[in-house]
Formats: C-alpha cells, sequence, structure tokens
C-alpha cells in the first residue's frame, strides 16, 4: 500500500496547509502510530502514575515510535527518499507495549513504553534504514532502541507496571514533516507506505 499525500490530516494534531514543491530543507521522520484503541489504552496506564501534572502529557493521538529522523533535508534527498519509500512492503504485524521505564533524555526525564522483542519490528527498521541509505541519508550513528514517549518532565513520577500489554497492528509506516517553528510543533503526514 502507499499513499501519497496531496492533504493532509485534518485538525489541532496535524498541520492543514499545503506542502510546497520543492520544499524547503526540513526535518523528515518515518515513524509507526497507535491505532485509537492502543492510544487509549497508553493514555489510561499513564493516568494511574503519580508525581507529574497532566500539562506534561503528549496528546494521545501524536505518540509514535520514530524510524528514523533526519534534519534539514533538502529537496533532491526527500525526493530521492519519497521514491525509495515507495518500495517498502511487509507483512502486517502486531506489536505489544509492554513496559514502561523512566529515561534521561536531552536535559529532561521522560516516560517511555518499550515494546516486547519483535523480529517484524527489528526487520521493519532495518528495511526503513537501508531505504534512507539508498536515497543518500546518512547511516544511524546510535544503536536504535524502539520506545514510544508517554510523559515529558517526569522528574516526579513515579511508574506503575502496565495492566497488560498494549497491542496493535502494524500495517504501515508514515512519513513525516515535523514543523519547528509553531509551538507546539505540527506534525504533517506526507505519505503511508507498506504492506500490500
Amino acid at each position: 500500500m502507499t499513499m501519497l499525500a496531496t492533504t493532509l490530516v485534518q485538525g489541532d494534531l496535524f498541520g492543514d496547509n499545503p506542502l510546497p514543491e520543492p520544499a524547503p530543507p526540513r526535518r523528515l521522520l518515518t515513524m509507526l502510530f497507535p491505532d485509537a484503541q492502543a492510544c487509549a489504552a497508553i493514555d489510561a496506564e499513564r493516568q494511574r502514575w503519580l508525581g507529574h501534572p497532566r500539562e506534561l502529557y503528549p496528546i494521545p493521538e501524536r505518540m509514535h515510535i520514530t524510524f528514523q529522523s533526519f534534519n534539514q533535508v533538502d529537496w533532491p534527498h526527500e525526493r530521492d527518499w519519497l521514491i525509495a519509500l515507495k518500495e517498502l512492503r511487509f507483512e502486517p504485524f502486531e506489536i505489544a507495549l509492554a513496559h514502561a521505564e523512566l529515561w534521561d533524555a536531552s536535559g529532561q526525564r521522560i516516560a517511555v513504553l518499550l515494546p516486547e522483542p519483535s523480529a517484524e519490528l527489528a526487520e521493519l527498521h532495518l528495511a526503513t534504514a537501508r531505504l534512507a541509505r539508498r536515497a543518500g541519508l546518512p547511516a544511524e550513528t546510535r544503536a536504535w532502541v524502539p520506545h514510544l514517549t508517554t510523559l515529558r518532565g517526569a522528574k516526579k513520577t513515579k511508574l506503575q507496571p502496565l495492566t497488560q500489554a498494549i497491542r496493535w497492528r502494524v500495517s504501515h509506516i508514515d512519513w513525516i514533516w515535523s514543523e519547528l517553528k509553531p509551538k507546539p510543533l505540527r506534525y504533517h503526514r506526507l505519505g503511508q507506505f507498506g504492506a500490500h
């Protein structure tokens, strides 16, 4: 399945303005977003945690697992990445977020959910990384640790074990332009690629 988006997801979570083509250099990412049921389950779990104000919650529909992230991608590399992503194919599979951890990241404490080990998830990450390299984007320099950030500014947060694993079926990845100037930043969905 390939969907090249000329229209963008509407509403407060994603930008709703037409995209310029060719575009100036911009921050582009590949991401997995939980479905609505998984988002609701994540939100219910984090409401059980103690020691944080609710305004620090990321909006559920914006929570995601990042595969690749590149700053300042110029138009030729963006075009080549799009061409490469159109070749992505994989069989749908299930992901299960199994436990929560507190991490120190970029000078703040965050709460994350980690998935159960998954050969399908690891292979999808490798496949998307190969496509990015084919487009001339740099290879990753750090080991990839799949995680979903559920809370920022979690210095005083006390986590509770998950009542059960949170599952959703992965059938595509999203290609996202992360617009940094607006506060909060906007995600523009440029396309979805993957399962046939």
